[in-house]
Parts: structure tokens; sequence; C-alpha cells
């Protein structure tokens, strides 16, 4: 959950600093260096929730003080079971403020309540009480039906296919997770249905493959069908091939991050990969299953992974969304693993990120953030490739823009991000620099205020044109289109 770097308590802090002013550093009072919580809401109301779904919401904690604030939650009341709590502790920096997430799940149709307590160490307030309420009600829900429990693919020495049946007999969306193999990795399934949402009524067919080494040689594995269904998160499919195998196969490991900030490398680990009958070295195969719409791949010619048969990777991610990627090992008797996989999600981590595709492999555009309502090329208010770190920094503040990425080979993206913006309005452009013979293109521009899509918009556009794509405006953190159509730029000249 990504806390934002503005909340309703910053005036508090500064009311206190105020404060600090007026009276004079010598007052004894004011020097202390103690912690100061404040919460808010007073109470949280989960009204109807459907049985057995999981609702959340969540409470915000701020340390107004001039301490470190430590914070401890739990939960009182007469009936805890639907109540859970994913974080029950934490330390707040002065100033700082964060999501306390409250979870509840009604397994019955009644009311309950309790008491979120949280208890720090702000010795005026060691102790806040917020009350919790709901109720569980009637509601469609999703439930998953798959079919067969198992699959015996007989006896054979070339490849086969069977077709396993995802149904959802439910009254609700069913969604699936990331599907996962254990045992035999000659069992494939292909295409991957992971994510995919089955409407109410409607059956899923998944392909399985299996790949035998030859007539005898038996295998065996593990399908896992996780999804949102609330009382069968997951369902395990049995493979049998050939009669299946005493082996115990090699195990595939993934130890990576579940987010990014775009655009750089994440580091992906294979090296928790086993096998347990003891047959070493292992071999590792990475492979990158999912990419955003956007990514374009601006790494190696492996395609995003640098090495893609070590242990330990790097992964480039380009783009705002997800990555999914995945490992196989091979023991030193030629035993393949089922794969293991992993998803990333690439987030900006800045308050603000502007980011620009275009739809041709061969044009080259320009993404321009210009501030003070700065013109095109007009020096260091513009960022772009002529100023690709101005280094404005306001007033004391991080607003240091970074054009991150300067794609001149066509497609994008080309990413401008701004940790922490000043005051002021922001104008985003994009300057169609040079066709190189791929004539209109499509330009799209994308703009994310604490790692959200607020904005997008497409505009085609011919050479040496500038688009004034949007105008935003900080700290009210809105987005708005400019109605302005294409112009011809000036020479193109870096100050």
């Amino acid at each position: 959950m990504r806390t934002p770097s503005s909340s309703p308590f910053l005036g508090l802090i500064a009311t206190l600093g105020a404060v600090v002013a007026c009276n004079g550093p010598d007052d004894p009072v004011l020097r202390a260096q103690v912690p100061e919580i404040a919460v808010t809401p007073s109470a949280l109301d989960f009204e109807g929730a459907v049985v057995p779904l999981v609702s959340e919401d969540a409470v915000r904690i701020a340390n107004a003080g001039r301490a470190p604030l430590e914070i401890q939650a739990r939960i009182e009341g007469d009936d805890l079971r639907p109540w859970s709590l994913p974080v029950t502790e934490a330390t707040l920096a002065a100033g700082e403020d964060l999501p306390l997430p409250v979870r509840f799940q009604p397994a019955t149709y009644l009311p309950f309540s309790a008491d979120l307590v949280i208890t720090s160490n702000d010795e005026d307030t060691p102790e806040v009480r917020v009350p919790l309420s709901g109720e569980g009600i009637a509601g469609p829900v999703p439930d998953i039906l798959v079919d067969p429990p198992s699959m015996d693919f007989g006896t054979a020495s070339s490849s086969q296919v069977a077709v396993i049946q995802v149904r959802n007999a439910g009254q609700a969306p069913l969604t699936l997770g990331t599907i996962a193999q254990q045992g035999s990795g000659r069992f494939r399934i292909d295409p991957d249905p992971s994510g995919t949402t089955i409407a109410p009524g409607n059956t899923l067919p998944v392909v399985v493959y299996w790949d035998p080494a030859d007539g005898e040689t038996g295998d065996d594995g593990i399908l896992t069908v996780p999804s949102d269904d609330p009382d069968e998160p997951e369902v395990d499919v049995l493979l049998i091939g050939n009669g299946g195998s005493d082996l115990q196969w090699p195990q595939a490991v993934v130890d990576c991050p579940a987010t990014t900030d775009p655009p750089g490398f994440v580091s992906l680990d294979g090296r928790d990969s086993t096998d347990p009958e003891g047959h070493l070295p292992l071999t590792y195969r990475w492979r990158l299953v999912g990419v955003p719409t956007d990514s374009t791949g601006q790494s190696t010619s492996s395609g995003y992974l640098t090495s893609p048969g070590a242990a330990v990777t790097d992964l480039f991610t380009d783009a705002v969304g997800d990555y999914q990627v995945e490992l196989v090992v091979e023991n030193a008797i030629g035993l393949v693993s089922a794969p293991a996989r992993c998803t990333i999600e690439a987030i900006p981590d800045e308050d603000l990120a502007v980011e620009l595709t275009w739809n041709t492999a061969r044009a080259d555009l320009d993404l321009h953030l210009a501030r003070n309502d700065a013109t095109l090329f007009s020096g260091a208010d513009d960022v772009s490739y002529c100023n690709k770190r101005p280094g404005w920094g306001v007033s004391g503040t991080a607003d240091d823009p970074e054009l991150e990425l300067d794609d001149r080979a066509g497609l994008g993206p080309e990413n401008i991000n701004l940790p922490a913006p000043a005051d002021s309005a922001y104008t985003a452009r994009v300057h169609y620099f040079d066709d190189k013979g791929d004539n209109i293109v499509t330009a799209t521009v994308r703009v994310y205020i604490e790692g959200v899509q607020a904005f997008e918009a497409s505009r085609n556009l011919s050479r040496n044109e500038v688009w004034d794509v949007a105008r935003i405006a900080w700290p009210a953190k809105t987005v708005g289109a400019l109605a302005v159509d294409p112009y011809d730029a000036p020479r193109r000249v870096c100050p």
C-alpha cells in the first residue's frame, strides 16, 4: 500500500512548527523532543460486507511530534474472528504518517463490533481506541470448479495434450491468481491463464502439454490453480504420465521484489533452488513471460534479462505495469523442474511521473516537462534531452526532475520523473523530432501521481510538430488536457 507524500496531518505538523517559532526556542516544553500521535478517522464502519469475502479499510496514523513514534496495534472485543491486522507495529519518524489496514471477513450474517487499540510511546496519549463495526450480508460470490481433479496422460513416448476445464459456478466474477507447478518440468501449460477473469457460469479451458522423455520414464506433478473463491482459494490438479515416478524432482525457487521504480534494473535470485536427490550442479533458465503494454525492452539482446543462464540475473523495467519472469532448473542427470514464477509491479516512486510512448519503431519523439509556463527549448525550465537533470531544487525541496529514458530508436518509453514537485504548474509536451521514414505516428502520454495513473491521452503527429499535452497543477494534484492544436517546433537548439 502506497503512502502519499502529503496528508491531512501535515497542516497540524506545520502549525506546531509555527507555535515553536512564536514562543521561541527557549521554551522548555517546546524544546522537548517527544513523539505525538494523531489518528483519523475516530471510527471505522464496514457496513454490509458480503459473507465470506474480505473487506479492508484503514486508519491513518501520524507523528506530529519531534521524536520517533513507536506504535503497536491489536484488536479487542467479544468476537475477534472477523477481524485481522496485516500490520501490528511500526515506527514513524517525525512528520511521517502511514495507513494501518484493518480487515473484516464475516463468516455469518450478523453484526459485529470490536475496538482497534493503538498504543504508543506518546506519554500524553499512550492509547487510542478506534471503534470497529460491520455486518455480514448475503451477496454474490465466485465459486471455482476444476474438472478433472487429476489428469493421467497414460503411456506415451511423444508429446501429449489434455484440457482441464476451470468453471465459475458462482454468481460473481472469478479471477485466477498465478498458476504454479510442482514436480516434473515435462508438464507445461500454454497459454498461461493466470490473471484471467471468468464470468459467472462460464468455463475456461486450460491446455496442458506433456513432453515425455521416452515410453518408459514416468512423470508426475501438481498444477495449483489459485483464485478469489473465498472458501476454496487453491485447487490442486495431479498430473501423471507413464505411470508416474518415485523421483524427487529439482525445485526452482525465485526471490524477487514485489515492486520496483521504473525505469531501472531489479535483481532476480534463483540460488535457493534445490535438488532433493543432490544431483548438482543445477543449470538455470530464466524467461520473461509477461511485460506491460508500453514496455519495449531497452536493455540486452536477451530481451530484458542480462544473464538468463545464471543463478542471479537482472531484469530491466522500462515502463509502468507488471513484469512476470519464469525460472526452471535442470539437475546434473537431466531432470527439469516445474517452472517457478514471480511478478514484479513497476510503480513510479516519485510524486509525479510522465511517460511517453509511440507506435512506430524508427521515429524519434521527445518528451518535455516545463515549469513556469516555459516554452520549448527555453533553458533549465524545460526538462528534456537538452536538460536531463536541471536541478531545480526549489526552496530546499527535492524538486529535481530527471529525464530517465531518452529513446531515439522508436516506440519509447521516455520518462520524466519529479520526486517532490514544488507548488507550481507544469506543462507536459511532445516534440516529433525525426520521422526516419515513419511518417505520421500516434503518441501516447500518461501521467502518474503518487504511483497512480491520473491522465492518458493520444494524438497523431507529423514530423517537427509539437503537442502541448496537459497542464499539471501542484499541490492540487490535478491534470487537465490542453486544447491546443499541434504546431511547428522552433529550430532544435539546446541552450
